[in-house]
C-alpha cells in the first residue's frame, strides 16, 4: 500500500479530509495530513516537506485548491513522491503567479475580502456557503467557519520555480460546479499538465460533499 500525504487549501485545515482519511486507512494506506501555517508560501512548502520527510515509502501527494500549488513545489526535490493528485487544485507553471490562475476564467462567485491588520484574510459563513461549499450541509458550514484558518494575502502573489508535475504522473479531479475556481480553468490546468482527469458534480470542497469521488481518484493514482 502507498503512503498518502494530504495537503489542504486556504481557510481550512487537515480536518477537511475527515471523510477520506478513515477509508484510506481501512484500505491499508499510511496517511498523513499536513497542517499548513498559511503564513507564506515558503512556510507552507516547508511544512509539507517536513511531513514528507517523516513519511515512509513511496508517496502519493494530494493537494486541494491552493494546496495544489504547495504540492507542486514540495515534491520537486523528493524522489519518493511518485504521483501527484490535484483536487480542484492550482497546478501552476514555473513563474506563474497563483492569483492569475484564479482569474483565468471568471468564477461563478466573487469574494470581496480585505486583509485584517496583520494581512490575513477571513471568510464568513455566508461566503463559505455561497462560494466555497454550496453543496455542504449547513452544520458543516458552521464548523468550517468556526475552525477556519485565515491565510496571508501574499500567498496568491507567489510563484514556484520547478513544477513537480513535469517529472511525475498526475491526476486531477475537476469540481464541475465549483463557484470559486472555474471548472473551465480546472480542465485547462489538468490538460496542460497531462493529468488523468476525472470530474465530479461538486463544489470547491468535494472532499466534504462527494468524498467517494475524492477517495476514488486517490486510490486510482496510488494503484497506478
Amino acid at each position: 500500500m502507498a503512503t498518502i500525504v494530504l495537503v489542504h487549501g486556504v481557510w481550512m485545515d487537515a480536518s477537511v479530509w475527515r471523510d477520506v482519511i478513515p477509508a484510506l486507512q481501512q484500505a491499508g494506506h499510511s496517511v498523513h495530513g499536513v497542517q499548513l501555517p498559511l503564513t507564506s508560501f515558503e512556510d507552507d512548502v516547508a511544512a509539507t516537506r517536513r511531513v514528507l520527510g517523516h513519511a515512509a515509502g513511496d508517496i502519493t501527494l494530494v493537494g486541494h485548491s491552493y494546496g495544489g500549488a504547495v504540492i507542486t513545489a514540495a515534491a520537486a526535490e523528493d524522489a519518493r513522491v511518485k504521483k501527484l493528485v490535484y483536487i480542484a487544485g492550482l497546478a501552476a507553471e514555473a513563474g506563474e503567479v497563483f492569483g492569475a490562475l484564479m482569474g483565468m476564467k471568471p468564477p461563478a462567485a466573487q469574494i470581496d475580502l480585505q486583509p485584517d491588520a496583520e494581512g490575513f484574510l477571513w471568510v464568513t459563513a455566508e461566503q463559505f456557503q455561497d462560494a466555497l461549499a454550496h453543496d455542504v450541509p449547513h452544520e458543516q458550514i458552521a464548523l468550517l467557519t468556526a475552525v477556519q484558518k485565515p491565510y496571508a494575502a501574499k500567498l496568491f502573489g507567489a510563484s514556484l520555480p520547478l513544477p513537480a508535475w513535469k517529472t511525475r504522473p498526475s491526476w486531477y479531479l475537476v469540481a464541475a460546479v465549483d463557484r470559486i475556481l472555474s471548472p473551465t480553468t480546472q480542465r485547462i490546468l489538468a490538460q496542460r499538465i497531462g493529468a488523468t482527469m476525472r470530474e465530479v458534480d461538486a463544489s470547491h470542497t468535494p472532499q466534504l460533499s462527494k468524498p467517494q469521488a475524492v477517495l476514488a481518484i486517490i486510490q486510482e493514482a496510488a494503484a497506478a
